[in-house]
């Protein structure tokens, strides 16, 4: 008979053990779409990186330009859609050491520097940014972002920048031939636009000749003689023409060098020049040139960016992977659905 009640007793605490739900892990709505925006905007800071590795090797302007991008995009929906700040802090120390990963071997001062530049101006961003989101009643993407995107650009411009200067030296006061052959074709490609009959990469004759026949064509004098006569009156114009191009590229040229060579060379050779004659005035001024530089053009990009992002944005609110929602604040948020 006791056996019988220790078996009763048994199957029911068996039964009331099998009554108790087991506990389970509920995630939060857009866990993991969160979780896979952190990882791309990782993965686009990797980019960067090897972005700005490669145009310090081969100037490559526009593979720079399609580097930024993907970081600038990424880090808008991160900082309005990511609500916890220590977990923002925590994805900008990844991608600082994403960044980082294609320079290691360069001084560990650089690689200090460039990391510290980075999270002191995107934290400056963050902040600004979350502020101007807890001070908006509705969502404005644009307003909301452009502070981070801001600072995020300059702090990149500054990488750039930092990078540079373990290269440079009396042999290597400018970018290598190779860099500024890059940034030189997409130049004159630019240039081109506006003038297509001049092909500014060629050489120094043909470069002379097109100036020559750019200036004439069109002209009433030249257009009315005959074919003789014009072709004369290109030949002697052309000779006065190359002198005084070759005058002013350096003198001692045979006119056979492409502009490309001609101009790096005039450029490190005026770089030497001012260096020897104002020492370390001259290194300061050339650092903020560059500065202002890669800050201008990255103006441009910046803009170009927060476009970018405000389409994507609205994509993802059309498609329903992310929503607006209004608060008992009274101010709307945004959350992944």
């Amino acid at each position: 008979m006791l056996s019988n009640l220790e078996n009763t007793i048994r199957g029911t605490r068996g039964n009331l053990l099998e009554q108790v739900p087991a506990e389970k892990v509920i995630r939060s709505k857009g866990f993991y779409k969160s979780i896979a925006l952190d990882f791309l905007t990782v993965a686009s800071a990797f980019y960067f990186g090897y972005s700005v590795s490669n145009f310090l090797e081969t100037g490559g302007v526009v593979a720079l330009s399609f580097g930024v991008f993907p970081l600038l995009l990424f880090s808008s929906l991160e900082v309005i859609l990511i609500k916890s700040f220590l977990r923002r802090f925590f994805v900008l120390v990844l991608e600082a050491i994403a960044i980082l990963l294609f320079f290691l071997q360069e001084d560990i001062f650089y690689l200090a520097v460039a990391g510290g530049v980075f999270l002191i101006f995107s934290l400056w961003g963050e902040i600004l940014s979350r502020s101007e989101i807890l001070n908006c009643i509705e969502v404005r993407f644009l307003k909301s972002t452009l502070p981070l995107l801001k600072k995020i650009m300059t702090a990149l411009a500054f990488i750039v920048i930092i990078f540079y200067l373990p290269h440079w030296d009396s042999k290597n006061i400018f970018i290598s031939k190779q860099a500024f052959g890059g940034v030189f074709v997409w130049s004159t490609g630019f240039v081109n636009n506006f003038y297509p009959e001049i092909k500014f990469n060629s050489s120094v004759n043909d470069l002379a000749r097109e100036i020559t026949r750019y200036q004439l064509t069109g002209t009433r004098p030249y257009e009315d003689l005959p074919v003789v006569a014009q072709q004369t009156l290109l030949n002697q114009i052309l000779s006065q023409t190359q002198e005084q191009l070759k005058k002013f590229l350096g003198g001692n040229l045979t006119g056979d060098e492409t502009l490309r060579d001609v101009s790096y060379d005039l450029i490190v050779k005026s770089l030497v020049s001012w260096r020897e004659q104002f020492g370390g005035w001259f290194i300061a001024a050339w650092l903020a040139v560059l500065f202002l530089m890669a800050r201008s053009f990255g103006a441009i990009i910046l803009w170009m960016s927060a476009l970018i992002s405000l389409l994507v944005y609205q994509f993802l609110v059309a498609l329903n992977f992310i929503a607006i929602r209004g608060e008992s604040t009274t101010k709307e948020t945004v959350k992944f659905v």
